[in-house]
């Protein structure tokens, strides 16, 4: 795959996305504690549009669908949920970065037992800046370069 086509997606690769999603829509809506409402607000939709999306009347559009897994993604009661659903397209992440998957690297595995207690006090730079130091350490002590840290541990998880 050149450079250029990594970027572009057929319209069944979207469909196959958006079908994976549009079945848990409800679960994961109430998991996350959120009105339809509220929830179209965020996303930038009128509720009727939502509610139609939810219950499968109409097909969500690609915009709505990457703003749902954004939200999803990124909300502490729907996390590990998107992700053990397989909502998530993590296909999608990896081919955009190459063919590494950056995502998968969990700060919880250096926490032990109380990682969950521990990050939940963490913001989101906190945890990013763990992150770096941790993978910059690894590459000063390997004496290799960041960019194969990344890779290997990639690699490692595959």
């Amino acid at each position: 795959m050149d450079i250029e086509s990594k970027w572009l997606l057929t319209d069944e690769e979207k469909d196959s996305f958006i079908a994976t999603l549009t079945p848990n829509l409800t679960v994961l809506r109430t998991k996350a504690e959120i009105s339809q409402e509220e929830l179209a607000n965020l996303i930038g939709v009128s509720r009727q549009t939502y509610s139609a999306i939810e219950r499968k009347v109409r097909r969500m559009a690609w915009s709505t669908y990457l703003s749902l897994v954004l939200f999803y993604d990124h909300n502490q009661k729907t996390h590990k949920m998107i992700r053990q659903l397989s909502i998530f397209p993590q296909k999608l992440v990896i081919r955009f970065n190459d063919g590494v998957d950056y995502s998968d690297f969990e700060i919880s595995s250096f926490l032990g037992n109380k990682s969950e207690e521990l990050l939940e006090r963490l913001d989101d730079q906190a945890k990013g800046a763990i992150r770096a130091v941790v993978m910059m350490e690894y590459a000063r002590c390997a004496s290799v370069s960041n960019d194969e840290v990344i890779k290997s541990l990639a690699n490692q998880r595959s």
